[in-house]
């Protein structure tokens, strides 16, 4: 029978392999995040890029500004009158005095804005007041128009 005789391993070996399968897992976890940073990126760029367009965008500024001064106009109204314009009653009803009910007692003469103005696409602004009254949304559909409805990503609201 023949003994196999073992060497003794010095420190400086066992040192290199440990080096060697620490290279490899620092290997591991580069790739490890490498991969994670991809998908967050995917994930994050459209977000990132719509931000960006929108915020470069002269059309969504003029939206913002003029749903602003909407949002003022409403403000003032309420004050006047304790309550917003019900949505039936719509955003004419800071322009011209209501007739349908309920009728405002203390409308300013000469109205809260000076004209209604059309979003940059050509629309009309969209109006809704909440069914208790205390809380109203300005919004403009955007680009897509009306025909997309009031949930996609191109709508541009207020910050009321």
């Amino acid at each position: 029978m023949r003994r196999t005789v073992t060497r003794p391993v010095s420190p400086t070996q066992l040192l290199t392999q440990f080096f060697s399968l620490q290279r490899g897992l620092s290997k591991l976890q580069m790739l490890t995040a490498l991969a994670i940073i991809a998908v967050v990126a995917i994930v994050a760029a459209p977000r990132l890029i719509n931000v960006v367009n929108h915020a470069h965008s002269p059309q969504i500024v003029t939206a913002e500004q003029d749903i602003a001064e909407i949002e003022k106009g409403l403000q003032l109204y309420k004050q006047d009158n304790g309550r917003y314009p019900t949505t039936e009653q719509g955003l004419l009803a800071l322009i011209v005095k209501p007739g349908r009910a309920p009728v405002p007692k203390e409308w300013k003469t000469g109205g809260y804005l000076d004209r209604l103005p059309r979003d940059p696409w050509g629309n009309a602004y969209a109006y809704r007041v909440s069914a208790d009254g205390d809380s109203f949304e300005v919004f403009s559909f955007g680009a897509h128009g009306p025909d997309e409805g009031d949930d996609n990503a191109g709508v541009i609201r207020g910050k009321h």
